[in-house]
C-alpha cells in the first residue's frame, strides 16, 4: 500500500464530512479529548471544532491492516 497525502481540497471536504457525521449522530455536540492522554476535556459544538483537531482526533485511532 502506498501512502499518498490528502490534498488541501480532500482535506477539508473529509473534515467537512466528518463533522456533519458528528452533528448527526451526536445531536451536533463533539466530544473533546486531551491527545497526549485521551482523557475527556468536554464537549463543544461541532462548528466550532477546527478541522485540525477533527484530523488529529483520527491519527490518534490506532488501526492495523
Amino acid at each position: 500500500m502506498t501512502f499518498q497525502p490528502l490534498s488541501e481540497s480532500k482535506r477539508k471536504e473529509l473534515a467537512q464530512a466528518l463533522k456533519a457525521n458528528g452533528a448527526h449522530e451526536n445531536g451536533g455536540v463533539a466530544l473533546l479529548m486531551d491527545p497526549k492522554d485521551t482523557t475527556f476535556k468536554g464537549t463543544a459544538p461541532v462548528d466550532e471544532i477546527p478541522d485540525e483537531e477533527v484530523i488529529a482526533a483520527i491519527r490518534s485511532v490506532p488501526c492495523h491492516y
